[in-house]
């Protein structure tokens, strides 16, 4: 396994490693990291927020909600730019939450599934095998400064791709990604905006949300 470190004066991450996904051939990738001028919540609804996230994040072609399941589940469609000569790439994923106030704990989980509204089109090619689970953990309050994540997921090009490419582009574009996440939980921070509802809590309940 590799490690990168990256430190700055208010946060840090680490891009720590991979191992392979034996019976799919993928490559499965964990990333730490720990932000001192966001809270949890402000995380949490940088993440989420679709309709923002369509400001800031320029390598999107279209996201947004295509079913909401309940106020913790939904199915979204993101279509997003991929460098030339590679082909734009489409996703349809399912998409859970889980907050534990007591606990101080949001979990993200997506993985990609198929959806009637949704066929394949021409333009882009469908990645079919995807998955994520992002697990935030404030360091006091889900509203107070200081959190750290633990982000790991699964990506299938959908294509032939030498793993040295691969591992070039997870190494840059996934901390690129996070410190952009960051800067946008900033401004929602700052601005009060906190428009996407916030998971609903599990009660009496110990469980994560599972992506498998």
């Amino acid at each position: 396994l590799r490690n990168i470190a990256l430190h700055k004066q208010w946060y840090q991450r680490r891009v720590r490693g991979k191992k392979l996904l034996s019976e799919e051939g993928i490559t499965l990738y964990k990333i730490f990291g720990h932000f001192d001028t966001i809270s949890a919540v402000e995380f949490y609804n940088a993440q989420v927020n679709d309709q923002y996230r369509t400001t800031w994040d320029k390598s999107v072609n279209n996201l947004y909600v295509v079913d909401n399941i309940t106020n913790n589940r939904e199915i979204v469609y993101w279509a997003t730019k991929f460098p030339f000569p590679l082909q734009d790439r489409d996703y349809v994923f399912e998409r859970r939450h889980l907050m534990d106030e007591k606990r101080g704990r949001i979990e993200i989980a997506s993985r990609s599934i198929t959806h009637k509204a949704k066929p394949v089109l021409p333009k882009f090619v469908r990645v079919l095998k995807y998955g994520s689970r992002l697990v935030i953990k404030a360091d006091s309050t889900l509203y107070q400064k200081g959190m750290s994540y633990v982000l790991t997921y699964y990506d299938d090009f959908g294509m032939p791709i030498p793993n040295q490419v691969k591992d070039r582009l997870a190494n840059s574009k996934i901390p690129e990604f996070l410190e952009k996440v960051h800067e946008a939980a900033v401004y929602l921070g700052s601005t009060g905006k906190l428009y996407v509802p916030y998971p609903e809590v599990e009660k009496h309940s110990s469980s994560s949300v599972q992506y498998s």
